[in-house]
């Protein structure tokens, strides 16, 4: 191995910089500036203050809170954690929000207030929501039945007919972490605690596959006596099978509580249960903490929902008659066995229990929980609808569920291999990249945050933030504009290093080797959030996700894409109605945000509703597209018969060439735009290969570009912005320095410059609408692209020896570019820290990796070391 020093050439160009100047009222680009040179508030990233087994020590908290104050991170999200039962090392603390729990809980939140730091605080052990308090009436529940068989003819008087108690069980498959020691309390007589009656129903014993008409299903429910589990039934002549249906618990627990703190998931869907469990935590911290509008403690976070198999609630029925407008009774044997039914009649079922669901949650839980903190003085976040559909059983429409939230929040990995292969067999969908629906829910909904669990991995202490930076630069690139790192293990003291860890997630905490070196990163990802935060989205297209619930918007460019060079917005049947409007042909939401084209969801079955919205949005001069669905789906107090609503269809959707008044069908969203003559908004030779990735702000006359290299190779291209008027300016978001271009054009409708980007480097462009200043207008070499180059404040630097061609209006200039290069031979001397098992000071006679050591404590050595050498230049 060896090391050369590279002598480069700077090119100072003697351009007048002095007629860069804002423009007098140019007070937006100082606004937005000063908070890229100084972030602060919410542009500082969080943290995930992982409390392993509920032991809090808060000498070592004191520390840790400090650490991060110096580091630059802004706050934290206090989360009590258990371990796998694995981990034996780390001992269990006081049961959550025990009086042992709530002091230390207090130290630290105080200890926050004092250096400045925000909190927000998980409300349970672990996740999902619930806790030891939750009893069994508030905990998750689930629907179950149990069968008999009566047999009626001509003759028969009134029979009496044992219907069996259901069995109550939970099996390992429908439960997330099941632990085979259930919590839900059963009586003598082997019922459980809770149950409540649903329906008992007469169906034909006989019936044909695909026949059962709710015309043949009999409500018995009115002659069944629950408590001698007896029927007492006049039945018409022939073979009954009666079902009868209990609501009891799911049996689901906490997935990974502290030792002391198991305890049951509450019942997401239940708004006593939900205003049950935030209540109790809200006053346990009361009892410590006071006026919460006086501490450090700004927000309440709702956990991910993670549940798989069937879900029910008490009021479930009501609801669905009120969404719906029928009654579920009759159709309840299809959420059990649908062959039972018509396939249209089972999916239709179906399609309504998972909107009713949605309701539920949105309403009983998120707008629930949200007033409950608004009253305190706090706000909630969550990762509404996800991580869940499809990994989950994620019920709820997730935009319009994030959008209900103070704080929308989703997640994404470094390095996993959980995909979803989209139905429509194209696309394998990361299912652990929750951005771009978040970030188009906030947009939406007008929340401004975009907040990201961010970085989470299995690789244990294997990622460096070189390796976490092209993860966070994607995330940037779909909408992410607060960072909350998942996570710092909080370590009691003795706990040496690396130290205790949570089991997922980068382990970024003061442990880390180079805990010391992070700043910078941090930096650099609160400088970006702050230009993020205070400025707005801007894409081209508007892509209608559909109206099927659960639903999903994929990550950014999956099972929805324009083309290189364009970016889109997502919506959903809520804002469909309530925010978007029609303005000299362009389509407006209620955010104030500007699109050229609606794209549909490949739907079999539109909505009528949204038809109808279509109809009108398209008459008004929207330009919309998507595939002609073949019917319209049955909704509660329709506008539109099935025969009304397939003239409209007919009428509405077009093949031939563009008119007024109809959608586009057999038209990719990319050949729209170039029929509409709307070129990419960023470009650059041989963009059909994705090598570059982009988002685009904006805030009043000034654009915000920033792009990402996905490549490990060095990427030079000449980029296009479809800007016109403007100069530009490099925000570098590493070092805080305000770079002006010294090499750009206007033409054709864009401005161009040349673009340098190193191995997943990546850049902030900023345009300004300012008086023009003297600049080259083109950078050419023998190549395709143009050269290695970086730009300075006095000029630029080539990176790569070679001869380079300057224009400027009439004139150009020639550059002969040879880099100096110097290899260092010889030894080098290394200095150890004392007590980590390493020399304190050895002499490499050349360089090499330290594991190729024949010394113990160099190849196995973790840590940081010194190189020195002398040498002559």
């Amino acid at each position: 191995m060896k090391t050369t020093l590279f002598i480069l050439l700077s090119i100072s160009l003697f351009l007048n910089m002095s007629c860069v100047k804002n423009a007098p009222d140019d007070k937006t680009y100082e606004t937005i500036k000063a908070g890229f040179l100084n972030p602060t508030g919410t542009a500082k990233p969080k943290v995930y203050w992982w409390c392993l087994n509920g032991n809090i020590d808060t000498a070592r908290a004191k520390q840790e809170l400090a650490a991060m104050k110096d580091a630059g991170i802004g706050g934290f999200d206090f989360f009590e954690i258990g371990v796998p039962k694995e981990d034996v090392m780390i001992p269990g603390g006081p049961a959550f929000l025990s009086g042992e729990s709530l002091k230390r809980i207090k130290y630290v939140i105080d200890e926050a207030g004092k250096l400045g730091l925000t909190v927000g605080f998980n409300i349970a052990s672990s996740w999902n929501a619930g806790g030891s308090w939750t009893e069994p009436r508030n905990g998750s529940k689930s629907l179950y039945f149990s069968e008999a068989y009566l047999q009626s003819n001509s003759s028969s008087g009134i029979q009496k007919i044992h219907i069996p108690f259901p069995e109550v069980s939970f099996p390992e498959r429908s439960l997330v972490g099941y632990t085979h020691k259930p919590l839900i309390p059963f009586r003598e007589d082997g019922k459980p605690v809770y149950y409540e009656e649903v329906a008992v129903l007469a169906i034909p014993a006989n019936v044909t596959k695909n026949a059962l008409d709710t015309g043949q299903i009999i409500n018995v429910t009115p002659f069944f006596n629950s408590e001698k589990d007896e029927l007492q039934w006049k039945a018409p002549p022939g073979q009954w099978k009666i079902l009868r249906y209990i609501c009891s618990n799911s049996g689901q627990q906490l997935v990974l509580p502290s030792p002391r703190s198991a305890g049951l998931v509450i019942d997401h869907f239940d708004s006593v249960a939900v205003r049950t469990h935030l209540q109790y935590v809200i006053d346990r911290l009361q009892t410590v903490l006071g006026d919460f509008r006086e501490t450090a403690l700004k927000s309440l976070y709702l956990a991910s929902y993670e549940a798989r198999g069937f879900v029910w609630t008490p009021t479930l029925p009501s609801k669905f008659k009120q969404v719906n407008g029928y009654d579920i009774t009759k159709y309840i044997p299809s959420l059990f066995d649908p062959g039972l039914y018509s396939p249209e009649a089972a999916a239709e079922v179906q399609k309504d229990f998972k909107k009713t669901l949605s309701e539920l949650m949105i309403h009983n839980l998120y707008e629930n929980a949200k007033e409950l903190c608004h009253r305190y003085g706090l706000k909630i976040n969550c990762e509404a609808g996800g991580p869940g559909y499809p990994l989950y059983n994620g019920p709820a429409e997730p935009l319009k569920a994030l959008g209900t939230l103070d704080i929308p929040r989703g997640e994404f990995w470094i390095n996993h291999a959980r995909y979803y292969k989209d139905p429509n067999g194209q696309d394998s969908i990361d299912i652990l990249r929750v951005v771009k629906e978040v970030a188009a829910a906030s947009h939406i909904y007008q929340k401004g945050l975009v907040e990201e669990e961010s970085f989470t991995s299995f690789q244990h202490w294997q990622e460096g933030p070189f390796d976490m930076k092209p993860f966070g630069d994607r995330a940037f690139c779909e909408g992410m504009n607060r960072v909350v790192i998942h996570g710092f293990s909080h370590n009691i003291t003795g706990s040496g290093f690396p130290g205790f860890v949570y089991h997922a997630g980068t382990h970024f905490n003061d442990k880390r080797v180079w805990w010391p070196k992070a700043k910078p990163f941090i930096r650099y990802l609160t400088r970006l959030s702050s230009v993020f935060q205070n400025t707005d989205f801007v894409s081209d297209v508007l892509w209608y996700y559909g109206d099927k619930i659960p639903n999903s918007a994929t990550p950014k460019n999956t099972h929805f894409c324009v083309g290189p060079g364009y970016d889109y917005e997502v919506i959903n049947t809520d804002m469909l109605f309530k925010g978007l409007t029609v303005q000299n042909g362009k389509l407006l939401l209620s955010n104030g945000a500007v699109y050229s084209l609606l794209v549909l969801e490949n739907e079999e079955a539109i909505n009528p509703r949204v038809l109808v919205k279509l109809r009108e949005l398209a008459a008004m001069g929207a330009v919309i597209s998507g595939k002609k669905p073949m019917k319209i789906t049955p909704v509660k107090n329709s506008p539109l018969s099935q025969k009304e609503g397939k003239t409209l269809i007919d009428q509405l959707w077009s093949k031939g060439p563009r008119e007024k008044g109809k959608i586009i069908d057999g038209k990719t969203p990319l050949e729209i735009m170039n029929d509409l003559g709307i070129p990419p908004d960023f470009d650059y030779s041989g963009k059909e290969t994705w090598l570059l990735d982009y988002i685009h702000y904006k805030k009043d006359a000034l654009d915000f570009y920033f792009i990402r290299n996905t490549s490990d190779e060095w990427v030079s291209r000449e980029c296009r912005f479809r800007q016109q008027g403007k100069a530009p300016e490099i925000w570098d978001p590493v070092s805080g320095d305000i770079i002006p271009v010294t090499i750009y054009d206007q033409r054709d409708g864009y401005l161009t410059m040349p673009v340098t980007l190193a191995p997943y480097g990546s850049q902030l462009i900023v345009l300004r609408t300012i008086k023009s200043q003297p600049h080259y207008t083109q950078i050419d070499t023998e190549g395709p692209h143009p050269p290695l180059l970086k730009f300075t404040k006095d000029g630029f630097v080539l990176l790569k020896e070679g001869t380079v061609k300057l224009d400027k209006q009439d004139k150009s200039i020639t550059i002969d570019n040879s880099i100096e290069t110097q290899t260092l031979q010889g030894p080098w001397q290394l200095s150890f820290p004392g007590d980590w098992g390493a020399p304190r000071e050895i002499v490499f006679p050349k360089l090499i990796s330290w594991t190729d050591s024949n010394i113990d404590g160099i190849q196995y050595f973790s840590g940081t070391a010194t190189y020195k050498k002398t040498f002559q230049y």
